[in-house]
Order: structure tokens, then C-alpha cells, then sequence
């Protein structure tokens, strides 16, 4: 029901003062636990939602969004090392980003922040097999975001963007193996797992035909 009165509301808005833009996204997500005892954007996921963006002035507008993030971490087995241990984590969440953005010609640069609620997950590996909710996640997550993307036409933009918890995800609890930061900045900052996620995502801009017809500002 929120997405429709947003999608109605962003429509009219454009109709009227042609400085809100609707845009529909959809992408992939690489993911990576920092904090745990496994390297590498490993896990994939994905994501999609709806953005609504408000011209401020040319070449600057704030965007706003209701999304579904796939997040997480994964280690796989590798049999020709003789390791058969593995580890999969799980993450989906609702996420409400706002951004900042400057477009440049074909180019635009995003930054800003997103608050994520944890709507469900998964925790598995082999040594212990499903151990989903043994050492629980915190429903909240905040995230800071950074974005390089393009307008490929018109409509479609891509975007390559990172998504970084800044406030830990699931503080050290008893029983964990905590890594050793051998710097008192790490050691001092790092208080559990934080989610690292590199995303690419498409998004349609969904403007009135008649609008399409005049000459206005990309955004």
C-alpha cells in the first residue's frame, strides 16, 4: 500500500512540476561479512524496489527509496584442497536509502544513507549445520552508501554502488572467535560483524509521455 501511494503521489507530483521522477530498480548484490573469519564478496543476492527522486536544482537532486537487499556471506568448499567445510549466511532486509545525487553530463555520483530492518535469515555451515537464531542478529541495521553511475539512454541508468553498515550488525557474543586487530583503531571500532555489499543495479526512470516530448534536466 506505501508503494502504490508513493508511485501515485510521484507520478502526480511529475505531472504537475516535473521535479519528482518514479524509478524502478532492479540489481544483483556481491556480499561479505566483515568481522568473520571468511574473505571475499563471496555471497550473491539480490535487489529491487522503487526510488522516487526530487529535483532540488540542475544537476542536484535527493532520491528516496523503499527497497528488498539481499545481504550475506558464503564459504565454499574447495575438495581439490581437501576442505570441506563450508558457511552460508543469509540476510534480507527492507531498506529506506536516501541519497544525495550530482549528475554530470551521461555521468552521476551518488552518496548517502539507508536504514535496513532484518525481515529474515539464515546461518548454516558444516560443523554445525542450521544454527539459524544461536547467535542472533540485531533488527536494525545502518548502512552508509556510495554510487558511480550512468545513464545509458534517457530512461535506463545504471549504477555501481557500496553499502556499508557503519553500527555493527551482531555484536561479539560469547562463544565467538573474535578476529585480532593488531591496531588500537581496530580494536576500538570493530564490535561485531558489519555487512560489506557492492551492488549494480538498473533503474527505469518512469516520466508522463508528455514530458518525455520537452527538454528537462536528467535526474
Amino acid at each position: 500500500m506505501i508503494i502504490i501511494l508513493l508511485a501515485s503521489f510521484s507520478i502526480s507530483k511529475a505531472q504537475r512540476e516535473s521535479k519528482f521522477t518514479l524509478k524502478p530498480a532492479l540489481g544483483i548484490t556481491a556480499c561479505q561479512v566483515h568481522g568473520d573469519k571468511y574473505d571475499g564478496y563471496n555471497k550473491l543476492g539480490f535487489t529491487g524496489g522503487l526510488y522516487l527522486n526530487a529535483l532540488l536544482k540542475k544537476k542536484h537532486s535527493l532520491e528516496f527509496g523503499i527497497i528488498f537487499i539481499q545481504k550475506g556471506a558464503r564459504k565454499n568448499q574447495n575438495v581439490e584442497k581437501f576442505d570441506y567445510s563450508f558457511y552460508i549466511l543469509r540476510l534480507n532486509y527492507i531498506e529506506i536509502p536516501l541519497y544525495y545525487r550530482w549528475q554530470h553530463n551521461k555521468f552521476f555520483y551518488t552518496a548517502g544513507l539507508s536504514y535496513g530492518y532484518l525481515i529474515s535469515y539464515y546461518e548454516g555451515s558444516s560443523e554445525l549445520g542450521n544454527y539459524t537464531g544461536l547467535y542472533p542478529f540485531l533488527r536494525s541495521e545502518y548502512s552508509f552508501n556510495i554510487g558511480l553511475g550512468m545513464m545509458i539512454k534517457p530512461q535506463i541508468g545504471v549504477e555501481v554502488r557500496t553499502n556499508n553498515s557503519f553500527l555493527t550488525v551482531r555484536p561479539w557474543q560469547s562463544g565467538f572467535v573474535q578476529p585480532y586487530y593488531n591496531t588500537i583503531l581496530g580494536r576500538t571500532f570493530n564490535k561485531g560483524s558489519y555487512n560489506n555489499i557492492l551492488e549494480v543495479v538498473l533503474t527505469y526512470k518512469l516520466t508522463p509521455k508528455k514530458e518525455r516530448r520537452e527538454p528537462t534536466e536528467e535526474i
